[in-house]
């Protein structure tokens, strides 16, 4: 009687164990890392762009100068009284427009001294009676001078529509925002490249002559300020 007794039980154990509730322990300890592994793979999403892609440029708050070309060896990015510190991008892009514009006219200004003072001129022909720095107060104001600011400003206002946005439309001296620095859209010989690296080296040499432009400019005129030659009449040759 135990005998069978003992059988009976031996042959119930596993039917009963059956119907015994499964551990769900061994799920949730997998669910969970997955959990664990899924927010450790999501990342941060990347933040919007600060303007549009220009000629190759889209800003980035973490360059210098929101990253446009200028920073050239040897100096590197030089900003020794701090301009542009903490400036948005609106102030930089102004600045950039300054600088680039004075640098134009700068070039334009110190070849204009070699050529006024050492060839043939509308006021003076032949003759180079006077130094550079005196020609403008004696040159005849409408046979000359009123034609050339009358250019001067249409030239101006062009840049002005192209590049700024009007009063009343938006805070003042502001650029538009699909305006890039300087680019008055002005390139008869088609010289502005194509390729956002290309066009970054051929800015970089711009700034760099028109830095330097602003120089000499400026050291031709105190240099006839203060011994009233011609420019090249200093030199030893």
């Amino acid at each position: 009687m135990k005998f069978s007794t003992c059988m009976i039980l031996a042959v119930a154990a596993p039917s009963v164990t059956a119907f015994a509730p499964v551990s769900t322990n061994g799920a949730s300890s997998a669910l969970k890392a997955a959990d664990v592994v899924s927010e450790v793979v999501e990342e941060p999403p990347t933040p919007p762009p600060l303007g549009p892609t220009l000629n190759g440029w889209t800003p980035d708050a973490d360059k210098a100068c929101f990253g446009l070309p200028g920073a050239i060896s040897p100096l590197g990015y030089f900003d020794p009284m701090g301009l542009c510190k903490d400036r948005d991008l609106v102030g930089v892009k102004r600045f950039r427009e300054a600088e680039i514009m004075h640098g134009r006219v700068a070039m334009m200004a110190t070849v204009g001294y070699l050529i006024g003072e050492n060839t043939p001129t509308i006021a003076y022909g032949f003759d180079h009676p006077t130094i550079a720095n005196n020609m403008i107060p004696e040159v005849p104001l409408f046979g000359v001078m009123f034609p050339f600011f009358l250019i001067i400003n249409i030239v101006e206002a062009l840049r002005a529509n192209k590049g700024w946005v009007e009063p009343g439309m938006g805070p003042l001296f502001t650029l538009r925002e699909q305006y890039y620095p300087g680019d008055v859209g002005f390139d008869p010989l088609g010289l502005k490249p194509t390729d956002a690296e290309a066009f970054a080296n051929m800015q970089a040499k711009e700034l760099s002559n028109g830095r330097l432009a602003m120089l000499a400019a400026a050291g031709m005129c105190v240099q006839e300020l203060v011994n009233g030659k011609p420019i090249l009449e200093d030199l030893p040759f």
